[in-house]
């Protein structure tokens, strides 16, 4: 793995990147209740796969090498890869769903409206069990880090 390490401007921009998908999620709950105008479903559907993307490569790039490198854990590494297997579903599912809310925005989507509302809310469920399990391992790795221990000691 890198031998790069999260510093501090790091966690910031990690936690400016979480507390942005979180906020995502916000807006995706009210679509799924009262989709919108087309023009802010087709600018919610831009704004997912791109927001997803960053934050993963600053997981996968920093946190996760990180994260190993202070677990203390066969453990750790096992994780990490359930991790980026979630990632690379995320990101499908992000595709799939901007697609989809493009085609409800330009009403060609053969999708009931109830089936496209249970699309958003499942996907934004699993990005926000995503991100508070990802802010779990940021915040054991900080601790771990200032007690000068292994995450899994």
């Amino acid at each position: 793995m890198d031998d790069a390490s999260l510093n501090a401007a790091d966690i910031d921009r990690l936690e400016t990147l979480h507390q942005a998908l979180l906020d995502l999620c916000l807006r995706l709950e009210e679509t799924a209740s009262e989709p919108g105008t087309a023009g802010e479903l087709r600018a919610l559907a831009d704004t997912i796969p791109p927001a997803l993307k960053a934050v993963h490569e600053l997981e996968e790039r920093l946190l996760f090498p990180d994260f190993d490198r202070h677990a203390g854990s066969c453990f750790a590494a096992l994780a990490i890869e359930r991790l980026k297997a979630e990632h690379r579903c995320d990101r499908l599912a992000a595709e799939e769903l901007s697609l989809t809310l493009k085609a409800v925005a330009d009403d060609r989507c053969g999708l009931s409206p109830e089936t496209v509302s249970r699309m958003i809310s499942g996907f934004q469920e699993s990005l926000r069990r995503h991100v508070f399990s990802e802010q779990m391992i940021l915040e054991t790795l900080i601790a771990a880090k200032a007690e000068a221990r292994d995450v899994f000691a």
